[in-house]
């Protein structure tokens, strides 16, 4: 009976080694936890839409997608975001067009997603919109108009292609962390090849349209006599808020 013991000690002592000889293998889908990437209040980003919001369908929660149009570098041109990261936000407020009420459509943004999966708190707002790329027609650059209370363009500190922005840094913003050096902006109107500026304001290229700021600070658009009407690929240039 002892020797039986013995042994079971010894079997279950050996199993013990073994099982602490294999490797903790880390779980690569594990997201990121910390970020390296910050965008300071003010920074503009280029954005389209990647698919269409309709004033007559949504509901107010509904997700609203964007993808960056620009790589974002730090000030020692390390990859942050690339083009392509999500910008995630949702419908803040909506109404369909009806008889002499117009219509409205409040978008909210609130978070990035980089390609890796690894997620950042981000508040922006609308600071220009226009058509999508493909079909831009800016000969009328006051087609649409920004509403009385609308969000005026700021300055973009940092580095990134025509003047839009990222920034470095390691914690959120308030923290004594080094960010990129300006780039000055060298557009001289709203919109060049189709592709809307960092300088652009308010709504451009869209006829009957304005754009300002909602009751509950999103960025509100509004149509008078239309459904307020989003397709895939509408650019905006999104500006960074505290």
């Amino acid at each position: 009976m002892n020797k039986l013991l013995n042994f079971a000690l010894i079997a279950c002592f050996l199993t013990g080694i073994s099982l602490a000889q294999i490797p903790v293998q880390p779980n690569a889908e594990s997201p990121i936890q910390n970020t390296a990437v910050r965008f300071a209040p003010g920074t503009a980003i280029r954005v389209e839409l990647a698919k269409s919001v309709d004033a007559k369908k949504a509901k107010v929660g509904d997700e609203v997608i964007a993808k960056t149009m620009d790589d974002f570098l730090s000030d020692k041109n390390e990859m942050l975001a690339p083009r392509g990261s999500q910008i995630v936000g949702h419908v803040a407020e909506v109404a369909p067009h009806q008889g002499k009420s117009a219509s409205t459509l409040g978008i909210a943004f609130d978070k990035m997603i980089l390609k890796s999966g690894s997620e950042l708190p981000l508040k922006a707002s609308i600071q220009a919109i226009g058509p999508p790329e493909s079909n831009a027609n800016f000969n009328d650059p006051m087609g649409g108009q920004a509403a009385p209370g609308g969000m005026p363009s700021m300055s973009s500190p940092g580095r990134g292609p025509g003047g839009i922005a990222p920034n470095s840094g390691g914690s959120m913003p308030g923290n004594a962390n080094p960010t990129a050096a300006p780039v000055p902006d060298t557009t001289t109107g709203p919109a060049t090849n189709g592709r809307l500026s960092p300088n652009a304001q308010g709504v451009v290229g869209i006829s009957g349209l304005s754009l300002s700021t909602g009751a509950a600070q999103d960025s509100l658009l509004t149509s008078p006599k239309h459904n307020v009407k989003l397709d895939g690929g509408t650019q905006m240039i999104l500006r960074v808020i505290p």
